[in-house]
């Protein structure tokens, strides 16, 4: 059977969270993760990217990280358009995103909206496909758009083109990110040839991931997004290493305000960490009451480790 510390992990993107500080402090304070996802790019006909997407590219604001570009389309050539611009920022790899839940994506069709027509799907890869293409292409999937018995059909027709890997989320667009996963889809991927599956979905503690392995032992890579953000140092820990102590905690959320706030204003970073502290806050009413009447980086750390006034430094 395969082994945690044996697996190929990718750090899931979230907008509006893992950008190039975060990626760059998590690599240097904990490390663990072999690919840092960004952020899609939602492409349009101009390809007029945002500022925020133009900088989060750039090889300097991913310096020393093996990161993989994301694109948000149905349009086959502004997906083309954009893969070339991929190549042009030095770049090898890129990743085609079938998998955002988002209302607001999924009603133009996109993301995982693409998954509610099969046949459009299949014409949009065949065109992409019908030409060499600048660099390798991966996918982001889900495994369907209402009922997991959409799969079948999706899982084939991805598996007609040569994907560098398929990242599926075992779960429908409709079930967002709640309810119960879908791992017996994982295991149809597992069978087909060529398709490289990397498994996403609910994978929060070093347990999950034995438990995934338990179950399919082929599993070569993981994806992890939520699980990243509650605990830093999982991917440390499935590589063998410790759990993060509190001085590593208060170092990363510290250098973590300290880059927002350079960037974005003491304002905004302040929302950042609080949104970030959400997670590893998780269902505690107390922890999440104190955060959200913290009025300085300090008073936050001492709610997310759940520390009273005095025991940490200002």
């Amino acid at each position: 059977m395969n082994r945690p510390d044996n697996i190929k992990i990718y750090f899931a993107p979230m907008e509006g969270m893992t950008d190039g500080i975060l990626r760059r402090v998590h690599h240097e304070i904990f490390g663990g993760a072999d690919v840092y996802c960004l952020p899609f790019h939602k492409l349009t006909q101009s390809m007029s990217l945002t500022a925020r997407e133009k900088r989060d590219i750039l090889p300097e604001e991913n310096s020393g990280l093996n990161v993989l570009p994301q694109a948000l389309t149905r349009d086959p050539s502004q997906l083309l358009a954009w893969l070339d611009y991929v190549k042009e920022q030095g770049y090898s790899c890129a990743d085609l995103n079938l998998g955002c839940p988002s209302p607001t994506v999924t009603k133009r069709g996109r993301g995982s909206g693409m998954l509610r027509d099969p046949g459009y799907l299949l014409s949009f890869l065949d065109y992409v496909f019908s030409r060499p293409l600048p660099v390798s292409l991966s996918v982001k999937t889900r495994i369907g758009y209402e009922q997991a018995e959409e799969w079948p059909r999706i899982l084939n027709i991805l598996t007609e083109f040569p994907f560098e890997h398929a990242a599926i989320h075992v779960r429908t667009m409709k079930e967002q990110y709640t309810g119960a996963v879908h791992p017996e889809a994982f295991e149809a991927a597992l069978q087909k040839r060529g398709m490289h599956p990397v498994y996403n979905g609910d994978l929060k503690t070093p347990a999950d991931v034995s438990d995934l392995l338990a179950r399919c032992p082929e599993t070569e890579a993981v994806m992890i997004g939520r699980g990243f953000l509650a605990d830093p140092s999982l991917g440390r820990q499935l590589r063998g290493g410790a759990k993060a102590c509190e001085e590593e905690l208060i170092r990363w959320y510290s250098a973590l305000y300290d880059g927002w706030r350079q960037r974005f204003g003491i304002t905004q970073a302040l929302g950042r960490i609080k949104k970030l502290m959400e997670w590893p806050a998780g269902g505690d009413i107390r922890r999440r009451r104190l955060l959200r009447r913290a009025d300085d980086i300090g008073s936050c750390i001492r709610a997310v480790l759940g520390k009273d006034e005095t025991s940490l430094p200002e």
